[in-house]
């Protein structure tokens, strides 16, 4: 009777604590900050009460709610701060976007809550290598304090030690396997994104699409380079640098090239519209960067019907999708790929078939669901 009675509890509504570096709405721009900010709202749409702890930024509030999804922030490093905000939680489950200080000081102050951590984008010695590389000084200067915060020791146990691992890329379950050694095996939790009901019609002209930081990890040269190479393809690009300086160095070195579109920055959630509109007319999605984990761009891009090349080929996504760049000549693969420009959107509709299935908003958000159940049911049995 006993287990029956858990069995029905575990159909009520949940109670969600998502940890988080960054959330979307001051001043974080980058995937982890939607991805955070969009399961939140996702859950709490669906009936689960959602909270959010992130360290605070400029212009937020120590407590602030956007629909119903409550955001308590913290001072920046100030770990008595971030303590209390988790003594005072009652949620049932913490979910951290990628493992941080955050994480270990969850499993010790409320050791009695499941303990869920998704590795992102797992970063081992090379990969801190390439941050520092190609890092503004001022990135630079940050990286050891990063390194303590989301990549020492100290994390990796706090990983070791969760009730539950995942990563939202298939590929990073091995990496983060050998990274950390956790005690429970490594899952899969997909991204959430919402597919149109049909792939937009394509322009005549061929378009091609960056989306991400002007910053130096990214490459965006790259990119701008690419429209003197090919002056009869159209060129978006979307995004802003850290510095102001960067970004008008970039703009004036490339004031003189006809076929490149600066967006500028476009807040995916106040101008959802504006962000569909770019991916609607996008061929190809561009991806010039030095690494990365799993680009949210691919799979938001993929859902529009959009092909991929890029250098980084997280789940072979460039490699079946469209091209994978192995040597640099960004040029030569866009030429050879649009020779043929049925196999593009061919691509681009397997990519769009792909995506629907595991990342698709409701099949995804029903996966994490399912496995936040499964653990807070295991959890209850145990106790």
């Amino acid at each position: 009777m006993a287990d029956t009675d858990n069995a029905m509890s575990m159909q009520d509504p949940l109670s969600v604590c998502i940890l988080t570096s960054q959330y979307f709405g001051w001043g974080k721009i980058g995937g982890f900050a939607s991805m955070s900010r969009t399961l939140a709202e996702a859950l709490a749409q669906s009936g689960h009460t959602v909270s959010v702890i992130v360290p605070r930024l400029s212009g937020q509030n120590a407590c602030e709610r956007i629909g119903d999804v409550e955001i308590l922030s913290f001072r920046p490093l100030d770990c008595r701060e971030a303590s209390r905000l988790i003594r005072q939680s009652d949620a049932q489950l913490f979910h951290s976007q990628d493992p941080t200080f955050l994480t270990l000081l969850a499993q010790r102050i409320r050791p009695d809550a499941v303990h869920v951590v998704t590795c992102r984008d797992p970063r081992d010695t090379r990969d801190w290598l390439i941050e520092s590389r190609d890092a503004t000084w001022d990135r630079r200067l940050k990286i050891p304090l990063n390194w303590l915060l989301e990549g020492s020791p100290l994390i990796r146990s706090a990983v070791r030690h969760a009730t539950g691992v995942y990563t939202p890329a298939y590929c990073l379950q091995e990496k983060v396997r050998q990274m950390c050694r956790p005690r429970s095996r490594v899952g899969f939790l997909p991204n959430l994104v919402v597919l149109p009901d049909t792939i937009p019609e394509k322009p005549q002209v061929p378009t091609l699409t960056f989306i991400g930081r002007l910053d130096r990890r990214k490459h965006p040269e790259v990119f701008l380079n690419l429209a003197r190479k090919l002056p009869n393809l159209h060129f978006v690009i979307v995004g802003k640098a850290e510095s102001a300086a960067r970004e008008r160095e970039l703009r004036t070195r490339f004031s003189d090239v006809p076929n490149i579109e600066w967006t500028g920055y476009i807040n995916r959630f106040k101008e959802p519209q504006r962000f569909n509109d770019v991916l609607s007319r996008t061929w190809i999605l561009v991806n010039t960067a030095s690494r990365e984990g799993l680009p949210l761009t691919f799979i938001e891009a993929a859902a529009f019907g959009c092909a991929i090349v890029s250098g980084v080929n997280t789940d072979n996504f460039a490699g079946r999708f469209g091209r994978h760049v192995t040597d640099g000549d960004f040029a030569a693969a866009i030429r050879s790929f649009l020779i043929d420009k049925d196999e593009v959107f061919r691509a681009g509709e397997r990519a769009r078939c792909y995506v629907r299935d595991i990342y698709g908003h409701n099949t995804a958000l029903a996966i994490h669901i399912c496995e936040y159940r499964k653990l807070l049911y295991t959890r209850q049995n145990q106790a």
